[in-house]
């Protein structure tokens, strides 16, 4: 289970790229009208931890979710996201959620019931940071609830799906086949 140098550097790389696809679908959610209701706006939440699905799913290492997922943020930040400092912070806050879900799974279960499990436990830290930063404190509790449920269910859906689609697809080209994706489980790494 230790990083190896490949790791480092392919966590750096996924993690940058989303970085710049966070910061397109930060442009793209100001389009979003301000008077949707919030649970509908969160269904659009899940796509800003994709790093923290792809990354632990190509190379299973321990902490590869927050690490891709902070490496993301802070690129969304440097890029200029209207975010600011926050795109960062709350990347941090998703990540960890992503991470106790593959925490959990022993950092040995990547299958697809798993990836959607692990996923949607990044929409709990986007929840807590949003309570805070915001503004969902000031919804109803049921609003809040609905905010809670369509975020997870977003993250599952958009980070975690995508994440097993994409890495699949990659893995069956053969360019990950010094990676833990295209090694069976418990195999030494």
């Amino acid at each position: 289970m230790q990083w190896k140098l490949r790791d480092i550097v392919v966590t750096a790389v996924l993690a940058t790229a989303c970085g710049a696809i966070y910061l397109g679908w930060d442009l793209l959610y100001k389009f979003v009208p301000s008077s949707i209701n919030p649970v509908v706006a969160a269904g659009f939440n899940g796509l800003w931890w994709i790093a923290a699905g792809i990354v632990p799913y190509i190379i299973r290492r321990p902490g590869a979710a927050v690490l891709a997922e902070s490496i993301g943020g802070f690129v969304e930040f440097a890029l200029g996201s209207p975010y600011g400092i926050q795109a960062f912070t709350i990347g941090i806050a998703q990540g960890l959620g992503v991470e106790l879900g593959f925490m959990m799974g022993g950092y040995k279960k990547y299958n697809l019931a798993w990836m959607l499990f692990a996923t949607g436990l990044g929409g709990i830290g986007n929840y807590i940071y949003s309570y805070f930063y915001y503004g969902v404190n000031e919804y109803t509790v049921l609003t809040q609830i609905g905010y809670l449920v369509v975020t997870m269910l977003s993250g599952a859906i958009l980070s975690g799906l995508l994440s097993k689609w994409v890495g699949d697809a990659v893995k069956r080209t053969g360019v990950l086949r010094n990676f833990a994706i295209s090694r069976p489980i418990g195999k030494a790494s």
